[in-house]
C-alpha cells in the first residue's frame, strides 16, 4: 500500500502516512492538534450516479430458513492484526 503526502493545516508540517488512513482523524505529531487527513470518501456528482435498481421481487417462503445462522468464512488478511500506522516527520524548509 502506497504512502500519502499531507501537511498539518495549523502548523504546515509535511507528513507521509499509510494511505488506508485517509479521512482520519489524528492529533499532529508536531503541534499535537487534531485534523482530518486529506483523502478518503470520494464524492460523485449526482449526474453520473446510476439510477437505483428497482427491488426484487419478494419470494414466498415456508419460513424454515427464517431465524437460521449462516456461517462464512473471512480471509485471512481480514482477520489479521492491522499494520501499525507509522508517520514520517518532514523537515519544513524555508
Amino acid at each position: 500500500m502506497a504512502d500519502i503526502n499531507f501537511d498539518c493545516p495549523h502548523c504546515g508540517q509535511n507528513l507521509n502516512g499509510p494511505e488506508d488512513m485517509a479521512g482520519q482523524t489524528i492529533d499532529c505529531p508536531v503541534c499535537q492538534k487534531s485534523f482530518q487527513i486529506p483523502g478518503g470518501i470520494i464524492e460523485v456528482p449526482k449526474s453520473q450516479l446510476a439510477p437505483p435498481s428497482r427491488p426484487a421481487e419478494p419470494t414466498t417462503s415456508s419460513g424454515d430458513d427464517k431465524g437460521k445462522t449462516v456461517r462464512i468464512e473471512l480471509p485471512p488478511e481480514f482477520l489479521a492484526e492491522p499494520d501499525k500506522h507509522i508517520f514520517k516527520i518532514k523537515r519544513i524548509q524555508h
